[in-house]
Order: structure tokens, then sequence, then C-alpha cells
């Protein structure tokens, strides 16, 4: 028999709904994403940033969340003058 699983959190709501999005359609916020592995909560999370080294090469970054850096995002290249 199935059981209901119910989500009281915002946040778990947040990234199934993410997660579904984003394996329905290949994109974030409207530009294709690959995944990463956050080293520190060992966690997938989504980039869309072009500029990212190959992720089958090094497939671990730590999140924002847990004190990586922010990744560079279309627009806004710091060689551009974009604020990171």
């Amino acid at each position: 028999m199935n059981e209901i699983q119910k989500y009281t959190q915002d946040h778990q709501v947040d990234a199934i709904v993410l997660a579904a999005v984003v394996q329905a359609t290949g994109k974030l916020n409207g530009y294709p994403v690959h995944v990463h592995r956050c080293s520190e909560g060992n966690h997938p999370w989504y980039c869309s940033s072009p500029y990212c080294e190959d992720v089958n090469v090094n497939p671990v970054l730590s999140c924002q969340n847990h004190g990586g850096k922010p990744t560079i995002q279309r627009g806004m290249e710091p060689w551009r003058g974009g604020n990171r």
C-alpha cells in the first residue's frame, strides 16, 4: 500500500518542483543545466553557468549554501563588468 508523503517545509517542496522542472526541460531559468555534487552536503545541485569546468572530470563543487562561490552567469561575467 502506498503511503502519502507530507512535505511541510517550503524548501523541500521547492527542491522537488525544481528537480521536476529541470528533469522535464533540461533547463534552469531558460538556460541548459548541468548537475554538480556538493562536497559539504553531499547533495546534487543544478547549475546553469556556461563557464564551469567539465563536470564529468570534476563533479564535486560546494554549493553556495555550503560555502561555495557563486557561479558565473551569462551577462554577469566579471571581465565584462558584471558583479559576482
